[in-house]
């Protein structure tokens, strides 16, 4: 019983560790007048939790090297939670920019790759498959619920800025609790230092990975998806502002968009890739076209009250393209035709760069659609965010398109040998 009640806690944190750092996908506006912070400010710190995020992203081997994953997980969560509450008793910029650093370095650098680490012990290869779903299904539903909590506190019984400090606050308590639970229950392999398994990733295999061809048609196609994805909070305060709707429905929609379609849509891309495509590539092209017209008719749709509906249907049927695209992805690493030695590598770096729109792309959307609050006017408003949507995904198009082309030439070419093989 500890020990499936040990996965639980695992799973349930995974949907609150990132709550706070994402939290704009859900109450972007609320969230940065809580803090004291405008919208320009608020997007900075975002584009530096990315860029430390993305550099954390390489040092978690390091750590979970040298580490158990019960020590990294728990302290992981420790530290988020304490980041957390520091946001409530003392906002303003310089807290919310060493919070969110904190939260880049205890979420990827510690977190994650402990977590990747402690479920897989929970049984054999024929079962990972099902674990790791579980995880996926259970952080949705986590952060689902907790967020119906905030949608009730922020939209219903408290003024927004105050609700979503209640909220950030709850977060933050959260991680601590989970924190110490997962200390007294973990055990078995996740609460022992790896020995003879590496996950550092060396120069050699980063420079090898560079060489690779699908290190830049793989990791480019995800990171113009993942500028999708990045810029999904953005659309709140325009259904708000330009399409007259609700703060409380704008809340409710924000849940249903960020985390309702994150066990949903999911695990619809993979039933798809398995049963109809049957190749992620040709997925992911069916997914940038569908993403394309919608942010393209966005670009061109008025603003106006009357169409609230169809803007959020648009914004629903691109999330939806979004998350089941995000479900399936790196599935295209074990369909490319990569020497299993290079594969590390390859993924290593590949992430940096699929990542690599959270280092800039909050920042320049807030200079874009500017602050009314703060007086500050936009340089180019919703239409330049869409237009670099729009030419985002046509090239996410092409980069699809391009893999396809080199599958299928490498398929007519015959079977490839290994790198040992060759030497």
């Amino acid at each position: 019983m500890r020990r499936w009640l040990s996965y639980l806690l695992l799973c349930v944190s995974g949907g609150i560790i990132f709550q706070v750092a994402y939290i704009r996908f859900v109450f972007l506006e609320p969230t940065y007048q809580a803090l004291g912070l405008t919208a320009q400010e608020y997007g900075g710190i975002m584009s530096v939790f990315g860029a430390v995020a993305a550099v954390m992203y390489f040092a978690g081997g390091w750590f979970a090297d040298r580490f158990s994953p019960r020590a990294l997980i728990v302290a992981a969560l420790a530290i988020t939670g304490v980041a957390d509450l520091a946001l409530t008793v003392s906002p303003g910029y310089v807290t919310t920019l060493l919070a969110h650093i904190a939260m880049a370095f205890a979420g990827m650098a510690l977190y994650w790759p402990a977590l990747v680490k402690a479920v897989g012990s929970f049984g054999p290869t024929e079962q990972q498959g099902r674990l790791f779903g579980f995880l996926e299904a259970i952080r949705g539903v986590t952060s689902t619920v907790i967020s119906a909590v905030g949608v009730l506190l922020v939209g219903t019984l408290l003024a927004p800025t105050t609700g979503v400090l209640a909220l950030i606050a709850i977060y933050g308590m959260l991680c601590l609790v989970l924190a110490a639970l997962i200390w007294f229950t973990l055990r078995g392999r996740a609460d022992r230092v790896p020995s003879g398994e590496r996950s550092a990733l060396s120069l050699r295999q980063l420079a090898a990975a560079a060489r690779n061809k699908y290190t830049w048609l793989l990791g480019g196609s995800i990171m113009l998806m993942y500028c999708f994805y990045t810029t999904l909070g953005y659309f709140s305060p325009l259904l708000q502002h330009d399409f007259g709707v609700t703060a409380a429905l704008v809340g409710v929609l924000g849940v249903v968009r960020s985390y309702v379609f994150q066990f949903v849509a999911g695990p619809v891309g993979g039933l798809a890739v398995d049963k109809l495509t049957r190749s992620t590539p040709r997925f992911l092209r069916l997914a940038f076209a569908c993403a394309t017209v919608c942010v393209a008719l966005l670009l061109v749709l008025p603003a106006t009250p009357a169409l609230k509906w169809v803007a959020i249907t648009l914004m629903f049927v691109l999330s939806f393209a979004v998350f089941a695209s995000r479900g399936v992805y790196w599935a295209s690493v074990t369909e490319a035709r990569i020497p299993a030695e290079q594969r590390g590598g390859v993924i290593g770096l590949a992430s940096g760069l699929a990542y690599l729109p959270d280092a800039f792309l909050p920042g320049l959307v807030a200079w874009w659609i500017g602050d009314p609050a703060a007086g500050i006017a936009p340089h180019g408003g919703y239409g330049m965010l869409f237009g670099f949507l729009t030419a985002a995904g046509a090239l996410g198009l092409v980069l699809t398109s391009l893999t396809l082309w080199v599958q299928r030439r490498e398929r007519a070419a015959g079977p490839r040998p290994s790198a040992a093989a060759l030497t």
